[in-house]
């Protein structure tokens, strides 16, 4: 009885001696994975941290904007060109961006606006729309944002019930204060005012945070769209005032602005690496020109892997 009670545990404690031993294994295996992939993760964060690289053989471009930006937001923002950039310059139409922001930060995009009289007669570039007929803020952002229309931007501002039209360019400064804009100011929801200004600086961390809406994007991206007025009397066929989508392959989006007192404006948004390349031309007599330029330059003069 005593041998077979010795011997049942030896065998036991074999067996756990082996289950031991097989864990301890196991154990080692999986710090040894965590390891490689702690160092595989650790190199790809150093491979970004270097790249894009700067290949000095190929000049700084020149361009024709009075100042200009090349801003590369990955895990941190790298400024790849820049020109004049604290100058401070009226912005145009670029200032539909914050109209979007805080039409998409203060309503629902699905809620409905009718188009006053007072919208309909705002001066510049209008999206056709009809006095009283009837949009959500989702339609009109498109209007605004693909065409650069000033009514679609005044009836954003003004035409909603729940909000003047000052307290909606009050949030508009109030916003430029809260991301840091020092040199931004607003006067008005479709940039018409020269003191709509700001710098190119300034003007890219904007974007970016607009990038964080996935609607603006979507819009900026969309070289056509038809837009119905709820009742469906009335259609708006759109067409992006962004010459160079389509035209540059990395460009996702972009937005054009323009009066006699700003020149040509552009900001636009490309793929490099998955990653924003925010570009930003103010003051310029060829926006596109310059905005393609330093595209194709960033493309050329950067190494990217």
């Amino acid at each position: 009885m005593y041998l077979m009670f010795k011997k049942y545990f030896l065998q036991i404690l074999v067996v756990l001696l082996l289950i031991g031993v097989a864990w301890g294994l196991y154990a080692v295996g999986k710090n040894e994975e965590k390891n490689e992939q702690s160092i595989q993760t650790s190199i790809i964060q150093k491979t970004a941290e270097i790249f894009p690289m700067r290949n000095w053989s190929i000049d700084e471009p020149e361009i024709l904007a009075k100042s200009a930006i090349l801003l590369y937001s990955n895990q941190k923002d790298n400024i790849l060109f820049q020109k004049d950039t604290n100058q401070i310059l009226p912005i145009a139409s670029l200032t539909k961006l914050m109209t979007a922001i805080i039409a998409l930060e203060n309503y629902n995009p699905e809620e409905i606006i009718k188009v006053s009289a007072q919208s309909v007669k705002v001066n510049g570039d209008k999206g056709g729309l009809i006095a009283n007929e009837e949009l959500t803020v989702k339609d009109l952002l498109y209007i605004m944002l693909i065409e650069s229309s000033n009514d679609a931007a005044m009836a954003l501002a003004s035409d909603n019930p729940r909000m003047s039209y000052n307290e909606f360019i009050t949030l508009m400064n109030s916003k430029a204060k809260e991301l840091g804009l020092e040199n931004t100011s607003f006067i008005d929801s479709a940039g018409l005012s020269p003191e709509n200004k700001s710098n190119v600086f300034e003007m890219a961390k904007l974007t970016k945070y607009a990038l964080g809406f996935p609607i603006i994007l979507d819009i900026l991206k969309t070289p056509e769209s038809s837009i119905y007025s709820i009742d469906r009397k009335f259609i708006h066929n759109l067409t992006s005032t962004n010459k160079l989508l389509g035209k540059i392959p990395q460009l996702i989006g972009g937005k054009t602005g323009f009066t006699d007192q700003a020149g040509g404006c552009m900001l636009t948004v490309s793929n490099f690496n998955n990653n924003y390349l925010i570009t930003v031309v103010l003051g310029s007599d060829q926006r596109e020109w310059d905005t393609e330029k330093l595209i194709n330059w960033a493309q050329d003069a950067w190494l990217w892997k």
